[in-house]
């Protein structure tokens, strides 16, 4: 049996590792500037950061949030393979799947699932993700059922996640300037 790495590989994943969270990425053909966020279960708004943004319902148990997630979801509805694909991820491995331009997202938290945890040894997750690579690009160049407008501006969760990583980047530098000056002062 292949490992994951090597399956990842072959499904054109890149799978990244960071303590308790495996991001895996994969790209999709896209060429308009999108950045939606999808996600299972309705969230408490103290859990869910960027609960603020627009949210739409695709289906029940089924969200995507952002900007252009209302213009999204009659598309993404039309299309009961790519629901079907979504809603394995969602329930069974990631808490957050992410589209952003030419790339998609999944967030895997290792505390409640791994990629490779099942009795697949991570192909059904991948071969999943494919689908749903494959599908946004065919919506976002009108090649699905239903046309998706995805002209406005994209403002999404990765968008908000680039500038909250910058900002907490900048303030703590600023923390460390400050302490630096005050310790100069008190010798």
């Amino acid at each position: 049996m292949l490992s994951i790495d090597e399956m990842a590989r072959q499904h054109n994943v890149s799978i990244y590792r960071l303590r308790a969270l495996e991001v895996a990425t994969i790209p999709v053909e896209c060429t308009k500037q999108v950045d939606v966020g999808f996600y299972a279960k309705e969230r408490a708004p103290l859990i869910n950061p960027l609960s603020f943004l627009t949210k739409a319902k695709i289906r029940p148990g089924l969200f995507a949030y952002g900007k252009q997630a209302p213009s999204l979801v009659q598309a993404v509805a039309a299309d009961g393979e790519l629901c079907s694909a979504l809603d394995t991820l969602l329930t069974n491995y990631a808490w957050a799947i992410e589209w952003n331009d030419g790339s998609l997202r999944a967030r895997v938290n290792l505390l409640e699932a791994t990629i490779d945890g099942d009795s697949t040894g991570g192909e059904r997750f991948l071969s999943n993700l494919e689908i749903v690579a494959r599908r946004l690009g065919d919506i976002s160049n009108g090649r699905s059922q239903v046309v998706a407008d995805l002209s406005p501006v994209a403002f999404g969760p990765t968008w908000f996640r680039n500038r909250e990583m910058f900002g907490g980047l900048v303030v703590g530098l600023a923390i460390v300037v400050l302490l630096f000056f005050v310790i100069g002062r008190v010798r």
